[in-house]
């Protein structure tokens, strides 16, 4: 191959970690944003409107997790194979990333179609709204596969550094689904009215219109051309490959969502206002969260095609730069939010003097755990990159369920610390994890995990002897 052709396939290494992030973070912005929209158009309807999306939005969230079992390693192995110049092999995890997701999301949306009765009985969805409830979840799960292959096509593109194009599907997705709600909800120009159902349909057909352009997309940026038969030819290594990276990163995600419900529940035994108080500063530290995921995602395709083309010293200067950043930004962002941010987010959803009074220690708190937040994402996303999976789940068990867990209850329960209990139990796992990250970081263990790597899928072991190290 010339040189001019991989520079073409690999231009990612050349640009800077800002102009690969922003574009993530509003793509992320953009699917969170699907369901609050729902919920904000709903809520103009009636508050019964509202509960009837509840386990239809709890569902499709776990359905975003599952998903990533396979997309967080199609991310990851495409961008190694781009750092590697071995462009026959990413072009086989492009092929196999849009077959295993095709299987993958029918068998969800199958599932949760035919499981939907059973769903709202274990979830105990009240008798008046069980049968509209019902009807959101069957709807609502067809369009699992097409955001399967959605999210599928967004890794694949951020592997080659087209973060913005994954950034305007998004925001078409958003804009279709405006639109339906608005003629499904309201009846608008005659369209018959259909309530939470029409809702439901909206968000099916924003992610099927979009998958195809999504398709097209992909070959104008890879030149590789999809072949649908070879979507199906399952390749061991390949697989292999996907899995070991996939399914300990979304493993990770899951004992976070975990975690997260089981403290909400605990909250929730204390009464209603530390629970609407939790809710509330939940949904003002996503934008933080959000911030931080994009530049973990950022650095993590830059650091993956450097492990890819085996420059460990790159790699780890880049991860140590982008803490840097992350760390500075954060912890400024953070800082407004006792001085002021905080309380003006929270005046968008109440003016209780108890809630902001519940939530005034928290705000404080936030400035110590941002940073703390920021640093464990980059970290734990960039030994991902390097294939070092094992030692961020194995952490973030322990740490989520031996620490954070039983200091939280603690805290909040026997201690009378309540809401702000809890979180310092967030805090303190986020900053051990953090910790522990840098540590494993800047010991350098993962070296061994990026050769080893290297030498199962790219098989270059002249180049090993010059490896930095």
């Amino acid at each position: 191959m010339s040189k001019a052709n991989t520079e073409n396939l690999n231009p990612g290494i050349q640009r800077s970690l800002f102009s690969i992030s922003w574009p993530i973070f509003i793509d992320l912005g953009m699917h969170f944003a699907t369901l609050m929209i729902n919920m904000a158009m709903v809520g103009m309807v009636s508050v019964e409107a509202v509960a009837e999306l509840t386990v239809g939005n709890q569902v499709f969230d776990l359905g975003l997790i599952l998903f990533n079992f396979i997309n967080i390693g199609v991310c990851v192995s495409t961008a190694q194979a781009l750092g590697n110049g071995n462009t026959r092999m990413s072009r086989r995890i492009i092929h196999m990333a849009l077959g295993l997701n095709i299987i993958w999301g029918a068998i969800i949306s199958i599932a949760v179609f035919f499981a939907s009765d059973l769903i709202v009985e274990l979830m105990q969805v009240p008798p008046e709204i069980i049968e509209s409830s019902r009807n959101y979840l069957m709807i609502i799960s067809l369009s699992f596969l097409p955001e399967a292959l959605c999210l599928c096509c967004a890794q694949i593109l951020r592997a080659y550094e087209c973060t913005r194009d994954s950034m305007y599907m998004a925001i078409l997705i958003n804009i279709i689904t405006i639109i339906g709600n608005y003629l499904f909800l309201f009846g608008a120009f005659g369209v018959p009215k259909l309530g939470v159902e029409g809702v439901a349909l909206s968000t099916v057909i924003g992610r099927t219109a979009v998958v195809g352009i999504f398709i097209y997309l992909i070959i104008k940026r890879s030149r590789v051309r999809i072949i649908p038969r070879f979507m199906f030819v399952i390749k061991k290594k390949v697989l292999y490959h996907i899995l070991n990276i996939g399914l300990p990163g979304a493993g990770e995600n899951l004992s976070w969502h975990s975690q997260y419900m089981f403290m909400t529940a605990v909250i929730a035994s204390l009464g209603a206002i530390p629970l609407a108080t939790h809710g509330i500063y939940f949904q003002m530290c996503m934008i933080l969260m959000l911030f931080s995921a994009s530049i973990g995602m950022g650095t993590e395709i830059l650091v993956a095609h450097y492990a890819g083309a085996l420059k460990l010293d790159l790699a780890y200067k880049q991860l140590m730069h982008s803490v840097k950043l992350g760390i500075i930004a954060t912890t400024i962002l953070a800082a407004t939010i006792p001085l002021f941010t905080g309380r003006f987010v929270f005046s968008f959803f109440t003016d209780s003097y108890e809630v902001l009074k519940m939530a005034a220690p928290i705000f404080i708190l936030s400035v110590f755990m941002e940073p703390g937040r920021i640093l464990n994402v980059i970290i734990i996303n960039s030994l991902r990159a390097v294939g070092d999976t094992k030692f961020p789940v194995l952490m973030a068990v322990l740490s989520m369920w031996c620490v954070s867990v039983p200091l939280g209850t603690y805290l909040a329960l026997e201690q009378g610390l309540g809401l702000l209990g809890v979180w310092i139990g967030f805090c303190t796992d986020e900053w051990l994890r953090g910790i522990s990250m840098l540590i494993r970081w800047k010991s350098k263990v993962w070296v061994k995990a990026c050769k080893r790597n290297y030498r199962i899928n790219f098989k270059k072991s002249h180049n090993l002897k010059r490896a930095s190290t």
